[in-house]
C-alpha cells in the first residue's frame, strides 16, 4: 500500500512538473529569432537605412498592404514587429511540439557590372558579370504574381518583349524573411518573403523585385 502511494505521488509530481520542465528547456529553445546583416562598404548604415525605411507603397506595382504577420514587403517596422512577437512570447505552452521562430537576412553586395533583363511590365532576371543568375522570374514559375518597381527616370522604356541593360557599379540587395509558429494540430503559420533591390552608387532605387510566396496556415 505504501509503495502504491509513493508511485501515485511520483506520477502526480511528474504530471505537474513535466510541463514546467518542457517549457523551461525544450520549448524555450524553440522560441527564437535570428537577424543577420552582411553589407559591404563603408556606407553600411546608409544602405540599411535606405532600404529598410523606404516607403514601398509609393514605389511598388501589384502589391498588397497586408496586416500583422502578412505583408508583401519587408521594412524596418515589420522586422521589429516580428522580433517583438518572439520576445513577448513568454506564456506557458501546453503543446509539446510548439515552435515560434523568426529569421531575417539582409545581404548587400557591390557589383561592377550587372545585367538587368526587363520590359515595361515586369522584371525577368538579373545576372552578374560571370553570367550567374542573381534572381529570375523562372524560379517562381508556379506564381507569376510579382510586386515590382523599375526607375524609368534612369532606365529606358522598352518597346520589345524584353531588353537587357548593363548597370555599372551598383549595389545588389537580397533580403530573406522567414516567420512561423507551430502548435501541433491546433494552429500553424509558415510565411516567407524574398526581396531584391538594385541601388545606384548614389543609393537611388533602380529596381525592386518581390515575388509573392505561399502562406501556410492551419
Amino acid at each position: 500500500m505504501k509503495t502504491r502511494l509513493i508511485l501515485i505521488s511520483l506520477l502526480v509530481l511528474g504530471f505537474i512538473f513535466f510541463p514546467i520542465f518542457l517549457n523551461l528547456t525544450i520549448i524555450k529553445s524553440r522560441i527564437h529569432y535570428f537577424i543577420d546583416y552582411e553589407v559591404q562598404g563603408s556606407n553600411r548604415e546608409e544602405i540599411i537605412t535606405k532600404v529598410e525605411t523606404l516607403n514601398y507603397t509609393v514605389y511598388l506595382n501589384n502589391y498588397f498592404e497586408g496586416y500583422e504577420e502578412y505583408k508583401s514587403f519587408v521594412n524596418a517596422d515589420f522586422v521589429q514587429y516580428l522580433k517583438s512577437r518572439i520576445e513577448n512570447d513568454t506564456k506557458f505552452h501546453w503543446e509539446m511540439f510548439y515552435r515560434h521562430f523568426f529569421r531575417y537576412f539582409f545581404i548587400a553586395e557591390n557589383h561592377s557590372k550587372l545585367y538587368l533583363t526587363y520590359n515595361n511590365n515586369t522584371i525577368f532576371n538579373v545576372k552578374d558579370q560571370n553570367n550567374q543568375s542573381l534572381l529570375s522570374i523562372v524560379s517562381y514559375f508556379w506564381n507569376r504574381d510579382i510586386a515590382w518597381y523599375l526607375n524609368f527616370t534612369q532606365l529606358s522604356y522598352v518597346s520589345d518583349d524584353n531588353y537587357t541593360i548593363l548597370l555599372d557599379n551598383v549595389i545588389f540587395i537580397e533580403m530573406n524573411l522567414h516567420y512561423g509558429y507551430f502548435c501541433g494540430n491546433v494552429c500553424a503559420l509558415d510565411y516567407s518573403i524574398d526581396q531584391y533591390l538594385v541601388l545606384s552608387p548614389n543609393l537611388d532605387i533602380l529596381m525592386i523585385f518581390i515575388p509573392y510566396r505561399g502562406v501556410s496556415v492551419a
